[in-house]
């Protein structure tokens, strides 16, 4: 027959010694939580918000930069479309390439269906600055674009 009992003693007796002793890793110093804010974004056909005209009058969303920005992306249009942020100083080459100019991307929300939504988080860079939005669909740009203001 087999002596189980006294193992499992010895285990219990250890962690108790550990617990009672403080035993373990410290715990970590609780971070304070990163200021967050939202950003909706609504795509309709070919441009971002309610002026058709994103060419001369894009719209803008300004947010603190190092805060987590909640994109609400919402296409009200009848095609596929997206929210891309360019790299700040990067110029959008026309026509922008999907799979060729994907390096000069900070943020984008992915490809968002016509009549669907999504919602993601994006944390948004230190760096003051304009930073371009487009949509990166072929043909999109640059009739379809706006400003990220990073404060």
């Amino acid at each position: 027959m087999k002596r189980t009992g006294g193992w499992v003693l010895i285990v219990l007796l250890s962690a108790l010694l550990l617990v009672a002793c403080g035993g373990g890793a410290a715990p970590a110093a609780s971070e304070p939580a990163a200021e967050t804010s939202t950003i909706d974004v609504v795509a309709y056909d070919i441009y971002f918000g309610e002026d058709p005209n994103n060419l001369d009058n894009p719209p803008t969303w300004a947010v603190e930069g190092g805060t987590v920005v909640t994109v609400n992306f919402e296409n009200k249009g009848a095609l596929e479309h997206n929210w891309a942020v360019m790299k700040q100083g990067e110029e959008v080459p026309v026509p922008f390439e999907t799979g060729v100019h994907d390096d000069l991307i900070l943020y984008s929300t992915g490809v968002v269906g016509a009549g669907e939504s999504t919602t993601v988080p994006f944390r948004v860079p230190n760096e003051p600055g304009e930073y371009i939005v487009i949509c990166t669909i072929a043909g999109h740009y640059p009739g379809m674009q706006g400003r990220l203001i990073i404060q």
